[in-house]
């Protein structure tokens, strides 16, 4: 046997810590809800990837199991996008790869339509906040929330409008949104009045602008005559990313310009997974992007405890008080926030899809 082998326990595999982190999602709340999407999101990349490389199914009938309940329309709850009803990005992914024979195009089509053609927009055509059209309350996570689910209906339906409308979404938010000097998100506009916007360089927030970015640039048809903007999007947000990245964790932080700040999480996770979607896709070369995908790993591990709780996790967080990047850096962090479990489930799948050494994470 190789080292690799014998030198850490099975608890402590990427294939281990991120089912912990779906179990313990589970445990402390519920997956009708946008986090859930997330985490299920995570679950159906794993499961898919341990069936094509082991033939071992059981992570893939567990995702299944749990899209169920969407798919069979037992899953009502409050949500700003109807994509989360049925599965969100994790249910159309597995659908669009052939793995998800309880769904068809019905299933989805409703919610396709709904989006397309009825979704609450600015006038810059963005997804704004429905309870309050009139304000054009625009912010970074519709990225996450729209991109991914209509990408892969539309490359399943093989739809142009579905591709054309995700990397639409994307694009513009990532252009209102970006920081010239630094090459980072803020937030989010007008939720502090019209023409305001956020001070902020949040960490979760620039995670929910490279999930999607990464989910364009892993996917994205060749032959679109966009391809190599959707690249040069993605690549521009992880070097930026990647300049903010702790030096002794591997993490970001809360506010990602400030170091003061505490280590955030799920804003980490994301990143990470996108650095991981870069490297396993190609388009992030070189010895530097695995070093810091796998040191941000070891990182994280340290706010994982023995039951998967997940420590350092920002709450629910728009633009509080006045939006400030001291109002960022002041919001609180708590153990197993809803937010927790999703990033942690892609960052440590996409590990497995990498093959990461378990001799990696022997210091947990």
């Amino acid at each position: 046997m190789s080292p690799t082998q014998t030198t850490i326990p099975a608890e402590k595999t990427p294939v281990a810590i991120a089912l912990r982190a779906f179990d313990k999602h589970v445990e402390t709340h519920a997956l009708g809800h946008y986090t859930g999407i997330v985490t299920l999101h995570g679950l159906a990349r794993l499961g898919l990837a341990l069936k094509r490389r082991d033939g071992d199914d059981a992570v893939l009938r567990k995702a299944r199991a749990n899209f169920g309940p969407f798919l069979r329309g037992e899953e009502t709850f409050r949500c700003n996008f109807p994509n989360y009803r049925v599965g969100g990005n994790g249910a159309a992914f597995l659908w669009w790869q052939g793995a998800l024979p309880e769904a068809d195009e019905q299933t989805f089509e409703p919610f396709i339509d709904e989006l397309l053609h009825k979704a609450v927009r600015d006038r810059n055509g963005i997804y704004c906040m429905p309870g309050a059209p009139q304000e054009e309350k625009i912010w970074i996570d519709v990225a996450f929330a729209v991109t991914p689910f209509l990408l892969f209906c539309g490359l399943k339906l093989d739809r142009t409008d579905c591709i054309d409308e995700a990397w639409s979404q994307t694009r513009k938010l990532v252009t209102m949104l970006r920081d010239p000097t630094n090459g980072l998100m803020n937030q989010a506009m007008n939720f502090g009045g019209a023409g305001h916007r956020t001070g902020d360089h949040w960490s979760r927030g620039n995670g929910w602008a490279i999930l999607a970015l990464a989910e364009l640039a892993q996917y994205f048809p060749e032959s679109h005559p966009a391809r190599t903007e959707v690249v040069a999007m993605f690549n521009g947000l992880v070097e930026a990313c990647l300049r903010m990245q702790d030096p002794v964790s591997g993490l970001w932080h809360q506010e990602m310009t400030a170091p003061e700040s505490y280590i955030e999480t799920s804003g980490s996770g994301l990143i990470l997974y996108g650095l991981g979607a870069g490297l396993e896709c190609g388009l992030l070369k070189g010895a530097r992007y695995r070093e810091a995908f796998e040191r941000g790993l070891l990182g994280m591990l340290s706010y994982i405890a023995i039951d998967g709780s997940m420590h350092n996790t920002c709450m629910g967080c728009l633009a509080p008080g006045d939006g400030s990047r001291e109002d960022y850096m002041r919001h609180p962090h708590i153990i197993n926030d809803f937010h927790a479990f999703g990033p942690l489930v892609l960052a440590f799948g996409q590990a497995v899809r990498l093959r990461v050494p378990t001799l990696a994470l022997s210091a947990c």
